[in-house]
């Protein structure tokens, strides 16, 4: 379905500890969700904040979980496989977070642009 085409996570970043490592939209998304902003500048409350503080932390505790396998992987077939199977439990953890792939994908863009939002971010990160 469409949502899962646009929470495009980058697994092959794995461990990398940047917010930009866990979801980075292909270029023709980027640009409709630059669109998107233009038109539709959201307030990103505390709450969604918080949301998101615990969605990233499980799309980084499933990146490391795949981290090891995706750079044994014995062929592309088999990284593509466990690209997926990482992606999928990424997005389920987004969900389950109370996000939508699209407003997680949203608040990395705006959390990498904003310095302010990401001050605010960390707040919510450090409470873990």
């Amino acid at each position: 379905m469409m949502r899962k085409t646009l929470l495009a996570m980058t697994i092959a970043a794995f461990g990398m500890g940047s917010t930009a490592a866990i979801a980075a939209p292909a270029p023709q998304q980027a640009q409709q969700a630059q669109m998107q902003q233009g038109q539709d500048v959201q307030v990103i409350s505390d709450a969604m904040l918080e949301k998101f503080a615990d969605a990233m932390s499980e799309v980084r505790n499933i990146s490391n979980k795949y981290a090891e396998e995706f750079q044994s992987a014995e062929d592309a077939e088999q990284a593509q496989s466990i690209q997926q199977q990482a992606q999928q439990e990424m997005v389920e953890a987004v969900n389950d977070s109370g996000l939508s792939p699209e407003e997680y994908n949203t608040i990395v863009q705006r959390v990498q642009q904003d310095e302010e939002l990401r001050a605010r971010l960390e707040t919510f990160t450090d409470a873990e």
